[in-house]
């Protein structure tokens, strides 16, 4: 089975994503709002995908996300991660722009993004592996 983790704040979000991805088979869905587990909710889920969102105000903007993403590369380099960031902060895009660039996350989609993309960007790198 194959587990996708989604580490986000965005409650409702979150929920609708969970909903959308349940309708497939042989998949494990894990949420988690509290940062700080993100890490060992992908270790102990054995996640093959994490979405991590980077919240536009508070301790967990892109760079405490990118941190986060960095200690997952290294703790479970199997995992793909997709960063989800704010499209109207040009810091925050040009930081995920380089992530992604560098290699330090797979993939990466903005706010504005739909439920329909989403969740197909997730699937796409789930068959990915």
């Amino acid at each position: 089975m194959s587990a996708i983790v989604l580490i986000m704040w965005r409650r409702a979000i979150a929920q609708s994503l969970l909903t959308k991805l349940n309708t497939y088979p042989l998949m494990q869905l894990c949420y988690e709002s509290d940062y700080s587990q993100a890490d060992a909710c992908v270790r102990n889920n054995n996640a093959k995908v994490a979405l991590i969102e980077a919240a536009e105000t508070g301790s967990h903007d892109v760079y405490k996300c990118l941190d986060i993403c960095a200690a997952l590369r290294k703790e479970s380099e199997n995992c793909k991660l997709i960063l989800m960031c704010p499209d109207q902060d040009e810091e925050a895009v040009a930081q995920t722009v380089n992530a992604k660039q560098e290699g330090w996350i797979d993939d990466f989609v903005f706010y504005e993004t739909s439920l329909e993309y989403l969740s197909s960007k997730i699937l796409t790198m789930l068959n990915s592996q």
